[in-house]
C-alpha cells in the first residue's frame, strides 16, 4: 500500500528533519524577520494584516482563552488531521468533535508523525483564506488580509494552548521529535503566508530558496549567490 510505503519513508527520515529543523532554526526566524519588516515598511496594505493579528489576539485574551468551550478549535484540529492523513494516502473514515472533551479522526491505513503534528504547525484557516483569496482575485482586499491576520493569530493561541504534555498527538510524535521539528515548522509557515501575500506563489519559492543559501543553513546545500 503507498500509505504504507509513505510511513515507512516518513519514519526513515524523521530523525534527520529533526536535526535539520533545530539546524535551519536561526534560518526560519530570520526569515520571518524579514519578512514581517518588508510588510511592515513597504506595503501601506499591511496594516489591515497587523490589524487582523491584534485584533485577534485581544479578543482571545479578553474572552476566549479561559472558555473551555473548544468546538471550534477542535474541529480545525480534527480537519487537519484528516487533510493530511489522505495527502498521505490513508482512508478517512471518521470524525467527531465535541464542545468540551475533544475529537478524534479516525482513518484507514498507516500513521505517521506528520498526521499527529499537521495541527501544530499547519494554519489550515490561514491556507483555506490564502486560496479563496487567490481564486476569487482578493487577495490583497484589506478585508481578507485582516482574515488572514486573524487566522494567523488564532493559529498562534490554538496552537499554544494545545501543546501540552497530556496532548496525545505530541506523545505518538514523541515529545523530543516535537520540540525539535515545531518551533521551525511554525516560523516557516508564517514567513511562506507572508511571503505569498506579497509575491504570490513565487513567494514560496523564495523562502525555499532562502532556506537553501542562507548561510546558517548547515547542510550548505547549495552554494550561495
Amino acid at each position: 500500500m503507498l500509505s504504507q510505503r509513505i510511513a515507512f519513508a516518513l519514519n526513515i527520515l524523521k530523525w534527520p528533519l529533526a536535526l535539520l529543523s533545530l539546524g535551519l532554526l536561526p534560518s526560519c526566524f530570520l526569515l520571518l524577520y524579514e519578512e514581517a519588516v518588508r510588510h511592515l515598511f513597504d506595503h501601506h496594505e499591511s496594516r489591515y494584516l497587523v490589524i487582523g493579528v491584534l485584533g485577534y489576539g485581544i479578543v482571545w485574551y479578553c474572552f476566549i482563552r479561559n472558555l473551555k468551550i473548544t468546538f471550534l478549535s477542535t474541529l480545525e484540529n480534527e480537519i487537519t488531521h484528516c487533510i493530511f492523513a489522505c495527502l498521505t494516502f490513508n482512508r478517512v473514515v471518521g470524525l467527531r468533535a465535541t464542545l468540551r472533551q475533544g475529537g478524534l479522526m479516525t482513518y484507514v491505513g498507516h500513521p505517521n508523525w506528520l498526521i499527529s503534528l499537521a495541527p501544530y504547525f499547519f494554519p489550515t484557516c490561514t491556507v483555506l483564506l490564502l486560496l479563496l483569496g487567490n481564486f476569487m482575485h482578493t487577495l490583497h482586499y484589506p478585508w481578507v488580509l485582516a482574515l488572514v491576520g486573524a487566522s494567523l493569530a488564532y493559529h498562534a493561541t490554538s496552537t499554544w494552548t494545545e501543546t501540552h504534555h497530556a496532548q496525545t498527538d505530541l506523545k505518538d510524535a514523541g515529545y523530543l521529535f516535537s520540540a525539535l521539528i515545531l518551533p521551525s515548522a511554525n516560523l516557516l509557515a508564517v514567513a511562506i503566508t507572508l511571503a505569498i501575500l506579497r509575491d504570490g506563489s513565487s513567494g514560496l519559492i523564495y523562502c525555499l530558496q532562502y532556506l537553501l543559501h542562507s548561510p546558517l543553513n548547515p547542510l550548505k546545500l547549495l552554494p550561495p549567490r
